[in-house]
């Protein structure tokens, strides 16, 4: 199981990647949020921040590299940062659940 994590700029975006994944079956839930990033610029080493929505979806492992391919055809011109990190531990019941909500692999 991964915790997959898709950073866009626009919240409309994000709507539109969840429902597309959601009905696909590619993810078991969807969260949204917005927050602000802080880094510091090089060239007038000050430090800048700018808004960016995430999205968090629960899913297999196994469904990375389809959600990845998805993502890489259907937003060719604006690919979003895709990453996951691991869920070590998870409540049997709901790993069966997610594993029954999202597509065979």
């Amino acid at each position: 199981m991964i915790l997959g994590y898709i950073i866009v700029k626009k919240k409309k975006q994000a709507k539109e990647i969840a429902q597309l994944l959601l009905a696909q079956n590619l993810i078991y839930s969807a969260s949204i949020s917005t927050k602000k990033v802080f880094s510091k610029n090089l060239n007038t080493g000050e430090i800048d921040y700018e808004k960016q929505t995430i999205i968090e979806g629960k899913t297999k492992a196994l469904l990375f590299s389809t959600i990845n391919e998805i993502l890489r055809v259907t937003y060719r011109k604006n690919m979003p940062l895709f990453y996951a990190v691991p869920i070590i531990y998870m409540d049997e019941e709901q790993t069966q659940r997610l594993r029954n909500q999202t597509a065979k692999v």
